[in-house]
């Protein structure tokens, strides 16, 4: 065992084993003690430390994390969805009731709706709407 001074200028009689900070008359049992505790600390550090480069491991835990959050946000988006298909349900309910009301002005509307994507339809077939890239595909084949 090395024997040091802890401070420069510092008294003598205060040398400590080891740099470890345990008085240097201390006794065969203190210093076995010393001895386990720093053990124990090095074996946390290098625990410590091998987690933080054990790539797969981390790797793993962040898929799983991940994972997790799509879980969430899948929830989410079927939540939201039933509570738009019950909001549908009650606009498309109460479209029907005011129809049955008031159908003279519904079925017009509806019969100008029918009308005009007929139309675009028609035109569509003709070719003479819709020139973009994805009408060519389709006149393509």
């Amino acid at each position: 065992m090395s024997t040091s001074t802890g401070k420069a200028g510092a008294d003598p009689g205060t040398a400590t084993v080891g740099g470890t900070g345990a008085p240097q008359s201390a006794g065969p049992e203190a210093i076995r003690a010393d001895i386990a505790r720093t053990r124990a600390e090095l074996g946390d550090t290098v625990q410590h430390l091998a987690e933080r480069a054990d790539v797969k491991t981390r790797a793993k835990e962040k898929v799983a994390e991940v994972k997790d959050q799509a879980g969430q946000v899948r929830d989410l988006a079927a939540e939201t969805a039933q509570v738009a298909v019950v909001r549908a349900g009650e606009v498309g309910r109460r479209a029907a009731t005011r129809a049955r009301q008031r159908p003279a002005p519904y079925v017009g509307v509806l019969f100008g709706l029918a009308a005009a994507v007929l139309t675009v339809v028609l035109l569509r077939r003709r070719g003479t709407i819709g020139h973009g890239a994805r009408s060519r595909r389709w006149r393509a084949r």
